[in-house]
């Protein structure tokens, strides 16, 4: 009966999005963006939410120690789109134009419409496609995914949707952005990390607020 037990709660953490209670936190609550760096679009806090505008393939990442050597690890961003088409989390991000990405589009009700592409060197290929049902404009959404060396779990709102190994590779580690396209307008209330080498709370941030300062104590 016990083993029945834990092979149900084990097939219901694969279906069902469970993030960590220590895994990383990061909110726009204190007004600031000293951890982030933009990549073109325009990057604000309004009311402790970030407000994104983007013209095109413009992204907003995390500019911490080591990020750029993250390898496997886990995100949570919960955001809504006000304007545009589309938006969405590079993850895997070397910068702009090489980085995995997962979209969720607006206007592709009846067809696929969570998307993750892989872009090297400015080129797009899709990794995965599916579709999740109506998107609307001003509605709040969990974005999650997983990535264990090639391979990806995408959830919406908690609930697995895609499932997909990217046979072809090449993109072995990096940070996360987030990141529109053209006429894009979109809202982030809180972005969540946790795997190796990434700190599991913000507890230890100094008063400056100063997470970098918090990432090279702890790479120490």
């Amino acid at each position: 009966m016990k083993s029945l037990i834990v092979s149900l709660l084990l097939g219901l953490s694969t279906l069902f999005w469970v993030f960590k209670a220590a895994a990383l936190d990061l909110d726009f609550k204190e007004g600031k963006l000293d951890d982030w760096k933009e990549v073109g679009g325009n990057w604000q806090i309004k009311n402790g939410v970030l407000v994104g505008t983007t013209a095109g393939y413009q992204d907003l990442f995390l500019n911490v120690k080591g990020a750029e050597k993250w390898t496997d690890y886990t995100f949570e961003v919960k955001g809504k789109l006000t304007a545009g088409r589309i938006w969405g989390v590079c993850f895997r991000y070397v910068d702009t134009m090489t980085n995995y990405r997962l979209n969720l589009y607006d206007d592709l009700d009846a067809v696929n419409n969570l998307y993750i592409y892989k872009r090297v060197s400015g080129n797009f290929s899709e990794v995965a496609k599916v579709p999740v049902g109506q998107i609307d404009k001003d509605t709040w959404y969990t974005l999650n995914l997983s990535i264990t060396g090639n391979a990806m779990k995408a959830y919406l709102n908690n609930d697995l949707k895609i499932e997909v190994e990217d046979k072809a590779g090449g993109i072995k580690e990096g940070t996360i952005a987030l990141e529109g396209e053209g006429g894009t307008t979109f809202h982030v209330e809180y972005v969540k990390l946790e795997g190796n080498g990434i700190p599991s709370s913000k507890s230890a941030v100094d008063s400056s607020g100063k997470l970098a300062t918090l990432w090279s104590a702890l790479k120490q």
